[in-house]
């Protein structure tokens, strides 16, 4: 797919020359449609991986893409969780290896109020964004629509679980879930369709103590066996996906894998209450006339960071990632990521829903994404339809024998 490779790095180049020497810093209107006519008068609100999904979708993968801008609302972390976190201002510090130093509990935020003047801000704003408040757990399915070039409309549907041991806010246990392995998190994934993956499931293990590498579990139902995950699995794209573990909601990496890069602050569109649903996704893809089905709609003006992400281990199969994450509720809304040699190589744009929590809080939940692999010549746009906390979950539901009996 080199054709695909230049074609996308060369509009790239000249749609920033163009809109970088032609327009100021415009900010578009609630109910202003932005596309082809005049998305570079905008530019300087959007990634540049974005620039030729205006032009003609990405080669076909997408129809020319436009946003429709309304007015941007408070997107915030839940205010039982903000409060619960302001115990921890100015407690923690880094050591030299950029590990979480003076006793941290795993309970709320690490670094409640960082500011970009601190030296150490992109590594403390990240171990913010690791231990933020997401769910006390989520059930729900899993829709992906993929594209290769040149090739129809394919699709998977999984089922996932997510259950949280720390920082939860609403459900009992609380705040923290004990359990005999020491977790921050468990995830499970069951594949349903197509027929020949279904009942293939995955389990991973995220670990509080972070010297400990995760653990992945992988049930093969043609075997009805349970077995053991490879430790790279987590940069490997998942089945049906062109995400690595790595890469879910924008970055899921362990902290201390990676090195972290302030880049800048500044203004991006982003979604940051989606109305999509399964339904509503499904209905417009097979209207979309061959192409995949990109969401219009609830687009705003939001401040983000902007973070380049750097593994340490040479051999990870991505040099960079940038990251463009919300400054109020850490969620990124827009990832790129460079190959080895530092050519581009895939971008994601990942759009939220506000949740609602006990007391009128809401949490940002991960709605739908749409990514492509400018390498291969593959395009995907996923949705989410997770129903969030209040599920019950305990330790023996994400055990691995757990998947054995699902499997069966």
């Amino acid at each position: 797919m080199k054709t695909i490779l230049a074609l996308f790095t060369a509009s790239l180049i000249s749609c920033f020359l163009f809109s970088s020497l032609s327009f100021g810093q415009e900010i578009p209107k609630p109910g202003e449609i932005i596309d082809k006519s005049n998305y570079k008068k905008y530019a300087h609100l959007i990634p540049e991986e974005l620039y030729p999904g205006f032009e003609n979708g990405w080669g076909g993968f997408w129809k020319p893409i436009s946003l429709k801008i309304v007015p941007t609302k408070p997107a915030s972390q839940p205010k039982r969780f903000l409060a619960f976190s302001e115990k921890n201002r100015g407690k923690y510090a880094l050591d030299k290896d950029g590990f979480i130093i003076g006793g941290y509990d795993y309970e709320g935020l690490p670094f409640p109020g960082v500011r970009p003047d601190d030296k150490d801000f992109a590594t403390k704003f990240m171990w913010n964004f690791t231990y933020r408040y997401m769910r006390d757990d989520w059930i729900g399915p899993m829709t992906a629509f993929s594209k290769r070039k040149g090739e129809p409309i394919t699709f998977n549907i999984s089922d996932e679980i997510i259950v949280e041991f720390v920082n939860r806010m609403y459900d009992d246990p609380k705040p923290n879930m004990k359990d005999p392995i020491g977790l921050q998190y468990a995830e499970w994934i069951r594949y349903s369709v197509p027929v020949n993956v279904r009942n293939f499931q995955m389990l991973i293990y995220r670990y509080l103590d972070p010297r400990k590498s995760d653990d992945t579990y992988l049930y093969l139902p043609t075997l009805r066996r349970v077995l053991r995950g490879e430790a790279g699995q987590r940069s490997t794209p998942i089945q049906g996906q062109n995400q690595a573990l790595d890469d879910f909601q924008g970055f899921d990496g362990r902290i201390q894998d990676f090195t972290y890069k302030y880049i800048r602050e500044q203004k991006l569109l982003g979604v940051a209450d989606s109305k999509l649903n399964v339904g509503l996704v499904r209905k417009q893809t097979a209207q979309a006339g061959g192409v995949l089905f990109f969401d219009d709609d609830n687009w705003e003006v939001r401040d983000v960071y902007v973070i380049d992400i750097i593994p340490k281990n040479a051999t990870y199969p991505q040099s960079r990632k940038r990251i463009y994450i919300d400054k109020e509720n850490p969620t990124i809304y827009h990832a790129a990521v460079w190959d080895r040699a530092g050519n581009p190589w895939k971008f994601w744009s990942f759009e939220f829903a506000k949740r609602p929590c006990a007391d009128g809080d809401t949490a940002s939940s991960i709605e739908h994404n749409f990514g492509l692999d400018v390498q291969f010549g593959y395009g995907q746009t996923t949705t989410m339809d997770y129903k969030l906390n209040g599920h019950g979950f305990k330790y023996n539901d994400i055990m691995p024998s757990a998947m054995s009996k699902r499997g069966e």
